[in-house]
C-alpha cells in the first residue's frame, strides 16, 4: 500500500441531523468539530472544486510561511553578517565569546520549546505566531545598543526564546490546510526560503555596509532588520487565519470542503487536548528517537556555519567581498531545497533517499575546505559554497513530523524533541570552531563533516524503521475481505479527527 496516496474513498452520502451533535456522536475531539462531521458525513467534493479550494489555501497561506522563514532566516544570522562589521571589537569579543554569542540564541531557544509547543496546542497558532514575529523584530533592534558580551549574550537568548515555536508552528500550519502528499512541496517551498533569506540577507548586509553614518555599520544591519521585522508581524497577525473554521475567504461549503481534504491525513486539524498515554507512546517509539537524532547531526553543521563569514573572509578577502561571496552558498542553498523539494513531491515515498543524496555536496565540500593548500583559496570557496545543500536534511525532518505523526500530545512531544535535539546541535556546532584555530578552523570543518556523514547514514536507518512498520501493517490486512477493508478505512478516516495516534490507527501508512 502506498502511504502517501490517499487509502480513503469516501462514499457519498446525504448529512443528516445537527452536524454539532454528530460531532459529539462521532466523539470528534478536533478543533474543526462541526466541519469535520459535516466532512465524514458528505460525500467527496468534485477535484475541480477541491482544486479551486487549494488553490485558495496556496494564495492565501503560503507566501506568509515563505516570507516570515525568510525574514527568520535572515535574522537569526544577523549575527554572521555583523561578524565583518565590527561588532565582535565594538562589543569586546575575546577567545570564544563569539562562539558562545552565537550558540547563546539556541539555549533560549530551547527553554521556550516545550511551553511554547504547548502554547500553540491550546491556543490560536497564527495569532500567537504573529505576536512572536513582532517580539523578535523589536528584541532585534535591541542589539544595536550592545557594547559588550553580557548585553550581547543576553539579547540573543532572548531572541532565541521569541523564534522558538515558528519552525514547529508552521509545522502545524502546514498540516491544518495540505494533505499530506501536497505537504512535501508546501513544505519544501517555506523551508526553501532559508535560501531566500540567505540571498536577500547577503544583499542587504552589502547595501548595508556602505552605509556611512553616526553610527557603526554593524548596529544599522540590526535596527533596519527589526523595523522590517516588527512591520511583517503585523500583517502576519492581521492576514493569517487560524484554521478552516475561523477564515474569511472562504464559504461555508469550501470549509467543509478545506477539512474533506485533510482527511486522509489521518492525524486532523488540531486537538486542544493533553493525554498522558500519548507522552509515553512518543518517548518510546524509535522512529521518533532517530528524527531527533537526524535533527541534531544536521544542527551540527547548521551552528558551524555561522562562522561561514569568517571562513571566506580568512581566504583573503575585504568585508565586503566576503558577503559578496556569500551569494554564491545562498544561490546553492535556494536552488538545492526548490529542486529536491520538487522532487520529494513528484517521486513518491522518495523522501529519505533524496535527504541522504543532499549530504554528498556538503561531505565533498567539508573535504575541499580541510584538504586543499591554503594558497588555494578558490578551490576552498568551492567548498563552502557545496555545503549550501544541508538544509534539504532539515526540510525532510519537519516534513515527515508533519505527515507521520498522529495525535496532538504525541505530535507535540515530538516536535519538541526534535527541537530541542535541534538546539543542541546548533549550541554544539560552533564551538568546534576554536579561535586559537582560525582562520582555518580545522576542527570546526571536521565536526561538520562528521554531522553530513551521519545525516545521511540516520536517513537509511529511520527509512528502514518506517518500511518495516508500513510492511507489518499490510500482512495484517491478509486474508480479509474488501467490505472488511473499506469499513476499517472509513474508521481510520474517524480516528484522524478522533486524535488517534498513528500507531493505533491500524490503516495509518508511513510516508518514507
Amino acid at each position: 500500500m502506498d502511504p502517501e496516496k490517499s487509502i480513503s474513498q469516501h462514499p457519498t452520502t446525504t448529512a443528516l441531523g445537527d452536524p454539532d451533535s454528530k460531532a459529539v456522536e462521532l466523539d470528534i475531539k478536533d478543533e474543526a468539530g462541526t466541519l469535520a462531521a459535516r466532512a465524514l458525513m458528505s460525500g467527496a467534493a468534485d477535484d475541480e472544486t477541491s482544486r479551486k479550494v487549494r488553490r485558495k489555501i496556496d494564495i492565501r497561506i503560503l507566501p506568509f510561511l515563505c516570507i516570515t522563514y525568510a525574514l527568520q532566516f535572515i535574522d537569526k544570522t544577523s549575527l554572521g553578517y555583523s561578524s565583518i562589521y565590527g561588532i565582535i571589537p565594538d562589543n569586546n569579543l575575546k577567545g570564544q565569546d563569539y562562539s558562545w554569542a552565537s550558540s547563546i540564541f539556541y539555549f533560549g531557544y530551547l527553554l521556550a520549546e516545550y511551553p511554547g509547543i504547548a502554547v500553540i496546542q491550546r491556543f490560536p497558532v497564527a495569532k500567537f505566531l504573529g505576536v512572536n514575529v513582532i517580539l523578535w523584530g523589536a528584541i532585534l533592534m535591541t542589539t544595536a545598543a550592545c557594547s559588550s558580551f553580557a548585553g550581547l549574550a543576553t539579547v540573543r537568548f532572548i531572541l532565541g526564546m521569541v523564534e522558538a515555536t515558528i519552525s514547529p508552528g508552521f509545522v502545524a500550519v502546514t498540516g491544518i490546510w495540505w494533505t499530506r502528499q501536497e505537504q512535501a512541496g508546501r513544505s519544501a517551498l517555506w523551508i526553501s526560503f532559508l535560501g531566500v533569506g540567505s540571498f536577500v540577507g547577503t544583499l542587504l548586509s552589502y547595501g548595508i555596509g556602505h552605509i556611512q553614518g553616526s553610527l557603526s555599520t554593524w548596529k544599522y544591519i540590526y535596527l533596519i532588520l527589526g523595523s522590517l521585522t516588527i512591520v511583517w508581524g503585523v500583517v502576519f497577525t492581521l492576514f493569517v487565519p487560524d484554521g478552516p473554521a475561523s477564515v474569511k475567504w472562504l464559504d461555508e461549503n469550501e470549509k467543509v470542503i478545506a477539512v474533506q481534504r485533510v482527511i486522509e491525513n489521518k492525524t486532523g486539524t488540531k486537538s486542544r487536548r493533553f493525554v498522558k498515554s500519548q507522552v509515553m507512546e512518543a518517548i518510546t517509539d524509535p522512529k521518533i528517537i532517530v528524527l531527533g537524532l537526524i535533527s541534531f547531526v544536521n544542527a551540527i553543521a547548521s551552528g558551524g556555519l555561522s562562522f561561514g563569514s569568517l571562513i571566506i573572509q580568512g581566504f583573503g578577502f575585504d568585508a565586503l567581498h566576503t558577503t559578496l561571496l556569500n551569494l554564491p552558498l545562498s544561490s546553492v542553498q535556494l536552488v538545492s531545497q526548490l529542486v529536491l523539494g520538487l522532487l520529494t513531491a513528484r517521486i513518491r515515498n522518495s523522501r529519505l533517499h533524496i535527504g541522504s543524496l543532499a549530504m554528498i555536496p556538503p561531505i565533498v565540500g567539508t573535504v575541499l575546505i580541510n584538504q586543499l593548500e591554503p594558497t588555494s583559496r578558490w578551490g576552498r570557496l568551492v567548498g563552502v559554497w557545496l555545503l549550501g545543500s544541508y538544509p534539504v536534511g532539515f526540510m525532510i525532518i519537519l516534513g515527515l513530523l508533519s505527515t507521520n505523526i498522529a495525535g496532538s500530545t504525541k505530535r507535540s512531544v515530538a516536535s519538541g524533541w526534535i527541537f530541542i535535539c535541534y538546539c543542541v546541535g546548533q549550541i554544539a556546532g560552533p564551538q568546534f570552531f576554536k579561535s586559537t584555530e582560525a582562520p582555518a578552523y580545522h576542527s570546526g570543518i571536521v565536526a561538520m563533516l562528521c554531522g553530513f556523514i551521519l545525516n545521511l547514514v540516520l536517513n537509511q536507518v529511520l527509512r528502514f524503521l518506517y518500511l518495516v512498520e508500513n510492511k507489518k501493517r499490510d500482512r495484517a490486512l491478509e486474508g480479509k475481505s474488501e467490505h472488511e477493508i473499506a469499513e476499517m478505512k472509513r474508521e481510520s478516516d474517524l480516528q484522524g479527527f478522533e486524535d488517534v495516534t498513528d500507531k493505533a490507527n491500524v490503516m495509518f501508512r508511513y510516508a518514507l
